[in-house]
C-alpha cells in the first residue's frame, strides 16, 4: 500500500464515520421528546471512553516514546491529561444527576476496546490510526450535542462539551501529524489501515446503539 493509496482509504474512512455519526446524532438529539435520561444513558458510554483513552495512552507513551520526536511525546502527555479531565467533568455531572459513573468498560464498548488493545500490540502508528479515526468521528457531533443540552436545560453539561470540542481539535490534528512524520513503511501503513477498518465497522454498530432514537417520540 503506497502513501497515496493510505491516505486515500483513511480519510474516506473518516469521513464516513462522520457522516454516519452526525446522522445519527442529529435523528437523536433534535428529537422534540428527547429528555434528560435519554441523554445521560447516551452520555455513560462515551465517558467511558475517556478513562479508556487515559489507560491506552499510557501504555502507548510506556512502549513507544522513543520511536516519536520530543515535541510529539509531550504533546501525547497533555491528550492523556485531557482525557482524564474529560472524565472528571462528565462524571461529576453524571452524578450530580443521581446516574453512575462507568468503571467497567461497558458492553457497547468492549469491541472498540478490544481493537485498541490489538492495535497496540501491532505498532506504535496502528494504535494512533485507530484512535485517531475513533475521536474524529466525533467531531460532527459536538455542537449537536452542546445546542440540545441547552435546549433540555442541561447547561452545565453543554460548557462540559465546549471545552471538550476544543481539545478533541487539538487530538485530531495531533494523530495525523503523528502518523505523517512516523508512518514511514508499508507494514505500517497495512497496519494502520487494518486497525481504522475494523475501528469504522465496530463505530457503526456503537453509534446506531447509542445515538438510538428514544421510544418516548
Amino acid at each position: 500500500m503506497t502513501e497515496e493509496q493510505f491516505w486515500t482509504e483513511f480519510n474516506q474512512i473518516k469521513q464516513d464515520l462522520m457522516d454516519r455519526a452526525r446522522e445519527n446524532a442529529e435523528r437523536f438529539w433534535n428529537n422534540e421528546n428527547l429528555t434528560q435520561e435519554d441523554v445521560f444513558k447516551a452520555i455513560a458510554p462515551r465517558d467511558w471512553f475517556e478513562i479508556a483513552y487515559v489507560s491506552f495512552l499510557s501504555e502507548q507513551i510506556s512502549s513507544y516514546w522513543k520511536e516519536f520526536d520530543r515535541p510529539f511525546v509531550t504533546a501525547l502527555c497533555k491528550h492523556m491529561w485531557d482525557e482524564a479531565n474529560h472524565y472528571e467533568i462528565i462524571s461529576r455531572v453524571l452524578e450530580k444527576h443521581g446516574y453512575e459513573v462507568p468503571t467497567t468498560t461497558p458492553e457497547v464498548s468492549r469491541e472498540w476496546e478490544e481493537l485498541h488493545l490489538e492495535a497496540l500490540k501491532k505498532d506504535s502508528t496502528c494504535a494512533i490510526a485507530v484512535w485517531n479515526v475513533s475521536e474524529t468521528s466525533t467531531t460532527p457531533t459536538m455542537d449537536v450535542v452542546i445546542n440540545n443540552c441547552r435546549r433540555i436545560g442541561l447547561e452545565e453539561l453543554a460548557r462540559v462539551y465546549e471545552k471538550i470540542k476544543k481539545d478533541e481539535d487539538f487530538h485530531c490534528k495531533l494523530g495525523v501529524s503523528i502518523l505523517e512524520r512516523h508512518m514511514t513503511t508499508e507494514e505500517q501503513r497495512k497496519n494502520a489501515i487494518w486497525g481504522a477498518r475494523k475501528l469504522k465497522e465496530q463505530m457503526f454498530k456503537f453509534y446506531d446503539s447509542i445515538y438510538a432514537v428514544p421510544q418516548s417520540q
